[in-house]
């Protein structure tokens, strides 16, 4: 047999291998599970990784967005449509395309795509909460009306050197507890803090304080009323909105400003779903 004659033979071996075809719910469901991943399963692997790629870089993007409530509609609803339009070009590539599967269509090719996938969402996810915007949903009526129970808001991470100033509400960590608590501004570094009667002071001052909404009647002096305390160079005097209900300062005294982690920006799922004042609340600033 000559060496002309063996390539003719392969030639054919090769032109007689059966075409697969693919199931397009299944092409879909695995765009939809990981980016690119029914690209693979339709025997083009190169599209499915560019597309992952740029699903990649569009969460990135995420970052300019996430500082606004329009910007994190815009650029979450941008990135659904994208996973979405990858979903129906693998369903329809697979309705159309026939061909020999290759090395890349194995069963833990695909499960290799989807764990990359998501571990590359959760990496993103992660740099993204701990060191840019980090979102909370509050537990108590501490906050109210500023915040209510139930209420899902964006805050920005501080960088531990960023200024803090007053009526700005923030995150912060309680040691003892280990917890997050959402508290206002209200003392400065430096500054002399006293309640009298509901009322606080500052360095002899009287603050206006127009968020505040009692709640309960009647005095309670254990509640209503702090001795002046001087804060330190690095302390922060923390109080609830909703002073008659509110674990703060006047319990476990003024806050390091290590301790301060974030920024409260917007609510952008309102806890109170279904109550006729909800929609104006959805992405409402927190001030």
């Amino acid at each position: 047999m000559t060496d002309e004659q063996i390539i003719n033979d392969t030639k054919e071996l090769i032109s007689e291998r059966p075409a697969a075809r693919r199931k397009p719910w299944v092409a879909a469901l695995l765009s939809l599970t990981a980016t690119g991943a029914g690209q693979v399963y339709n025997g083009q692997w190169r599209k499915g990784l560019t597309l992952f790629l740029i699903e990649t870089v569009l969460g990135v993007t995420m970052l300019f967005g996430l500082g606004s409530f329009a910007g994190l509609v815009w650029t979450g609803a941008g990135l659904f449509a994208f996973n979405v339009a990858v979903a129906a070009e693998a369903y329809g590539t697979a309705r159309r395309v026939r061909f020999a599967p290759t090395r890349f269509n194995r069963w833990w090719v695909y499960v290799l795509a989807v764990g990359l996938s998501l571990g590359a969402g959760a990496v993103v996810e992660g740099v993204i909460k701990a060191c840019f915007y980090q979102n909370f949903k509050v537990p108590s009526v501490s906050m109210t009306p500023t915040l209510r129970v139930g209420d899902r808001f964006m805050a920005r991470r501080l960088d531990p050197a960023a200024a803090v100033a007053r009526g700005e509400v923030v995150v912060f960590m309680d040691e003892a507890s280990g917890r997050y608590f959402v508290k206002r501004v209200v003392g400065l570094p430096g500054e002399t803090v006293r309640m009298k009667a509901r009322r606080v002071y500052v360095d002899g001052v009287r603050l206006d304080e127009p968020y505040v909404r009692p709640t309960e009647g009647g005095p309670k002096p254990e509640r209503d009323d702090y001795p002046p305390t001087m804060l330190d160079a690095v302390s922060y005097f923390l109080l609830g909105d909703n002073r008659d209900n509110s674990y703060d300062s006047r319990f476990i005294g003024p806050v390091k400003r290590e301790a301060i982690v974030a920024r409260a920006l917007y609510v952008y799922f309102p806890g109170d779903v279904g109550a006729r004042s909800w929609t104006d609340r959805l992405g409402q600033a927190v001030r």
